[in-house]
């Protein structure tokens, strides 16, 4: 699926997103990157970011904040139900799958 047609992928640094590096968030959930609205959490001092965290920002800003949190909450909580597994849980989630999908067309 091309992606490029159904998000604004033309994202640019300082305008369209920000970067904070050694952030919490991402240390706290095991993660090395944590997007959330305009921002991108890295947990460390930044090198290069995956290209499926562009698609996340991508998706924050064509659905907003509210709708995206509210997948996501939505979609791990049935997902523990289903799998009870968090990691499992996670990755079966449309949003991460979209994204992952997205990483693998780029490479």
């Amino acid at each position: 699926m091309d992606l490029s047609k159904k998000y604004n992928l033309n994202l640019k640094p300082g305008e369209d997103f920000n970067i904070i590096e050694n952030h919490w968030i991402p240390k706290k959930i095991g993660a090395d990157f944590f997007v959330f609205g305009k921002t991108m959490y890295c947990n460390n001092k930044l090198i290069q970011i995956p290209r499926h965290e562009f698609l996340h920002v991508a998706q924050f800003k064509k659905y907003g904040i509210f709708l995206v949190t509210i997948h996501y909450l939505f979609y791990i909580s049935f997902n523990i139900i289903k799998y009870r597994n968090m990691g499992k849980a996670f990755s079966q989630i449309p949003f991460e799958i979209e994204a992952r999908n997205f990483e693998k067309e780029g490479n």
